[in-house]
Order: C-alpha cells, then structure tokens, then sequence
C-alpha cells in the first residue's frame, strides 16, 4: 500500500519511512516526530565548531548562521553529508539548491524541504500601507523611503516597483522603476524624488509601489501635490495653463509678445515642469505670438514661399556681398524664420521680420571661401516646421582673369609654333607657350561664367535632347500636312474645255 507525505501529498512505497521528495517521516504523526528528532548517526559540524545533532538543530542553525551556511552550500557540504549518512535524497535537493542563480533562495529552499519541525514562512508587511508625500514643488530633489517588515522566521526575498508616478526612484543615483531585495526581518526601502521630472497639475498624483515577494503581495498606493505655479508677469499674469496663457496673450498680443520673445514664457513652462512647445529660436514681435499659437495647433501655420531658391555670388579679391531671401505667405499672417548653412563661409544675419514678412540677409566674403568655386545649402525652418532649401555658389575671380560674357563673340588663340614667325614671348608667364600644344580658347569662359559651366557638366541634355525631339515633331506634322494638301491638289479634277 502506497503512503502519502503529508507536507508534500505525494505517493511514495509502502516500505518508505521517510517521504522521498521532501525528507518528512511517513506513517502517522509519531512517526514524523520521531523522524524529526532522531539524531544523525554522525552530527554536522560547522566550521565555528557548532554540531547540529538532528534536522531541528541543523534547520535553527542554518537561520542563525546564514551566511556561513550558505558557503557550506556552495562549497557542496550539505550534500556531502547527507550522502555520508544515507540520505541521498537530502543530498540531491543539497545538491540542486546549490546551483540556484540566486544562493540566498536557493538555500531557503533546502531549508524548506528539511524535515525538521516546521518554521514560519516569510510574511510581508509595509509601513506605512499608504504613501503619501504631500506638496511637491520642482527644483529640489526629496528623499522618502518605506520600511519593509518580515513577520515570518524564513528568508523574504522578491521585487517591487514603481507604476504612474515617473519621477519617483528606487535607491539613489540612477532612476530605477524597479529592484529586488532579500531580507530576513525588517529592512527600509529608500526612494527619492527627482524634482526635475515633477510636472505641476491641478489634480492630485497618484501611483503606486508593487511588491511581490515570497511572503505574499502587496500594493502600497502612493499620492503627491504638486500645484501649478500661475504666470506672475505682465498681460499674462494669473495663467494657471498654457489654453489659459494662450486666451490672455489673444486678448492682449501687443503686450504678450515681448514676454514670448524674451524667453519669460518658456522659463513659467519650466517652473512647472512642462516641456515647451516653440522650437528654438522664438520668433520676434507679433509672429511670437502667431509660433506660440501654432505650436499649440490652436491655428494653422500659413503656408510660406519665398522670393528664390539660389543665390550667385560673384566675388573679386576683397569682396564681401551680400543679398537677401524674402519669406512671405499669402493668408495675411506673420512670417517668422530662422535659418543654418550647411557651410561656414555662408554668413546668415538675424532674420528682420516686418510687415509679415521675414528678411534673411546673406553674406559671403572672398577671404572665407576656400577655392573659386563653393556651393552650399541653407535650410531655412518657419511657421509649422516648414522647411526651405536655398542653393548658393560663389564664384571668385582667379588672379588674371574676368568674368566671361556668354553674349560678346569668342576669339579664339591661335597655336604658337617654335621657329615660326608668329611664336610669341608671354610677358606675364615669363614662359614661352609650348609649340606642341595648342593654347585653349578663352579656356576661363568655361570654368567660371555658370551658364558655361552648366553646358559644359551636361546639367542641360535633358533640354537640350527635348528640345531636339520637340522640333522632329514639328518638322514631321509640317511634312504630313505638306503630302496632304500635295495629295487633295492632285486628285483635284481639271476644268472641262468649253465647246464653242
């Protein structure tokens, strides 16, 4: 007849006096007594010279003594003397609780699976059962902690973490949303409140701390005020929200726009915690008013054109030029810009804004730009995070030369043969021209006038093969109509001779 463990209710053989999972003594309550007293046939020794002579010694022992025991775990002596004295299938559980990831839990499970008399599990308790961390303000950081209680004998050991409150950190130092612990009795667990994370509302905040342990779980509600601060300045002043600021500054934008402008309104966002909304740099004036409104989709941003998209600066030694993009929109409202060029020699003044348009004055000097000819790209970001490209080339006079005229006649140099009557002494090279090659014809036409250029570096075939196409097809329709009217002419009959 098979027996059942009474701790673990599992079947073992009817010869089994102890159960083979757990290590209790089977056949009845004396039985198990017995089992649990009975004293080793040898006793355990530790290496502070403390025997434990039965499980009940060696179970107290291991709770009294627990980091010794757990190198004894480690080192493989439990499973060595459970063996020595016959109880292999002690010295199997000895043996797999030693390979735990965590040895703390693992040697809570081989004190578990002891049969000694048995020992109050781990009982979690936190105080306080609510956390409440009153008014929060943002700019200094706070710390706070729970303590966490053990009302069992057994190792607690678990997790707990932190959920809708993000500026509440386990520990210090790096935010953790999230830890594990072990403890026997009672251990604080400490937090701190990152104040730079505090964002102000009219509610209160709350969150939680969730424990799950091996003596149970729990969930500690956790409530903090953290009030809004109201804008203190001006024609804003009293705003308690940015729909409240933005129904202020519509009422009043002459007297709102300089506190947009000056970055006040972005320091109130942060004294509350909140993320500003207008991309750097603010807009000036009157289109502050109309960035902060579209950052906010409370309007439409206009969409916006611009006078051009490339700029040719043609520049002699000492030159600085400048030349200026003009920004504008249609619906007869602010234009505000602001602009970066993907190339140092291109110098971007601050942008002027008037009469709702945006002026970017550009300027390029001969001393910053490093060869004869430059290109770069200026990306110019306005209302709605619209974004404009602007081409620039600058071209610099070589020493020696002009800039060519595409519109004048082109004369070409003739070749200078050595011995020939026409062989020539160039006064500022200082060199005679080489017979064997022939000189290129106004050679600089090509590499600096832009339209030269363009040809030259086939930017213009798809014109050009256009263009060929478009008048095949007008020379071919003039041929087709030309046959036609060839063809109605020669069916056409001849007039009958009249008879007299």
């Amino acid at each position: 007849m098979v027996q059942t463990c009474s701790r673990c209710s599992r079947v073992n053989p009817e010869e089994a006096s102890f159960c083979y999972f757990d290590g209790i003594g089977l056949g009845g309550r004396s039985h198990a007594s017995a089992g649990v007293q009975m004293d080793f046939p040898k006793p355990i020794r530790y290496p502070s010279g403390k025997t434990c002579s039965n499980f009940n010694e060696l179970a107290s022992t291991i709770l009294s003594d627990w980091s010794i025991s757990l190198e004894m775990m480690k080192k493989g002596e439990f499973g060595t003397f459970f063996s020595g004295i016959g109880r292999l299938d002690l010295a199997m559980v000895a043996t797999e609780s030693a390979k735990h990831p965590d040895p703390a839990q693992g040697l809570d499970q081989f004190l578990a699976r002891l049969p000694s008399q048995p020992i109050p599990p781990a009982d979690l308790e936190v105080d306080p059962p609510t956390l409440d961390l009153g008014t929060l303000k943002p700019g200094k950081d706070i710390k706070c902690s729970v303590k966490i209680r053990n009302k069992g004998r057994r190792i607690l050991y678990g997790s707990v973490s932190i959920e809708g409150i993000p500026w509440l950190s386990i520990g210090e130092g790096k935010p953790r949303s999230r830890s594990r612990f072990t403890t026997f009795q009672d251990a604080p667990l400490p937090m701190t409140v990152f104040s730079n994370s505090l964002r102000t509302s009219e509610k209160t905040i709350e969150g939680k701390l969730i424990f799950e342990t091996s003596g149970g779980n729990l969930v500690v509600p956790v409530t903090a005020e953290i009030p809004i601060r109201p804008f203190m300045i001006g024609t804003l002043a009293g705003a308690k929200s940015p729909r409240h600021l933005a129904e202020k500054a519509k009422a009043n934008p002459t007297g709102a726009a300089v506190l947009f402008e000056n970055g006040t309104v972005e320091s109130w966002y942060k004294e509350n915690g909140w993320v500003y909304p207008v991309p750097k740099p603010p807009a000036q004036g009157m289109a502050a008013i109309q960035q902060f409104f579209e950052a906010l989709g409370y309007v439409k941003p206009p969409k916006v054109l611009t006078t051009t998209t490339d700029l040719l600066f043609e520049l002699q030694p000492g030159d600085v030029k400048e030349q200026t993009i003009t920004l504008y929109n249609d619906e007869k409202k602010s234009t505000y810009a602001y602009a970066k060029a993907d190339k140092p020699w291109v110098r971007i003044a601050k942008p002027v804004l008037k009469g709702g348009k945006a002026y970017l004055k550009i300027s390029v000097s001969t001393s910053e730009v490093p060869s004869s000819l430059e290109t770069a790209t200026i990306t110019i970001t306005t209302n709605g995070s619209q974004s404009i490209k602007v081409n620039v080339e600058a071209q610099v006079l070589v020493q020696g030369s002009e800039f060519a005229d595409l519109t004048g006649d082109v004369t070409p140099v003739m070749p200078q043969f050595l011995g020939s009557p026409f062989a020539s002494f160039e006064p500022n090279q200082g060199t005679v021209q080489n017979p064997d090659v022939p000189m290129p014809t106004s050679a600089h036409i090509l590499s600096v006038h832009p339209l030269a250029r363009k040809i030259k570096s086939n930017q213009w075939t798809t014109y050009v093969i256009a263009g060929f196409f478009v008048i095949s097809l007008i020379s071919l329709i003039g041929t087709i109509i030309y046959l036609g009217i060839r063809k109605m002419n020669s069916q056409t009959p001849a007039p009958a001779a009249k008879t007299k």
